[in-house]
């Protein structure tokens, strides 16, 4: 897969509107811009609306309509790219289950992003490797044993 989806795919469905088109593309990819998930050529091309959007002063949809209204998969990191192959194909019920509405009656804006964010989050801990786990998580499950 070398395009997870467009702007185009989306516009019939939201009545010819390229905002409406693009909110939910532009909140996963203010998520993804978050959690460094982006790839180093899309944050280097874009550095200051990269920058301007983990300070919230831009949108997500700003980024995806600066790299052609698409989200292609060289423009994310290995963790991003094996986070979208499995999680994308259910990303748009997921946010309309989280707005109960149709996903192109939500804004892309900072107020909406934390629902969204939060089950994006979710989604990707419950994808992570957890075969070796952390520091952290060897100590505490090796403890036990130092009481035996």
């Amino acid at each position: 897969m070398d395009c997870y989806d467009t702007l185009a795919a989306h516009l019939a469905a939201a009545d010819g509107e390229v905002d409406r088109a693009v909110a939910p593309l532009g909140l996963l990819m203010a998520w993804c811009v978050n959690l460094h998930l982006i790839s180093a050529r899309v944050a280097s091309e874009h550095e200051t609306l990269v920058l301007r959007i983990r300070f919230q002063e831009a949108t997500g949809s700003e980024l995806v309509v600066a790299c052609g209204g698409t989200l292609r998969r060289d423009m994310f990191n290995a963790d991003g790219q094996r986070f979208l192959d499995s999680y994308y194909p259910r990303f748009m019920q997921d946010v309309e289950r989280v707005f109960e509405r149709s996903p192109y009656a939500v804004e892309d804006d900072w107020r909406n992003y934390p629902s969204l964010a939060a089950v994006l989050t979710r989604a990707k801990m419950g994808s992570a490797d957890r075969t070796g786990g952390g520091v952290l998580s060897r100590a505490i499950n090796g403890w036990h044993r130092l009481w035996r």
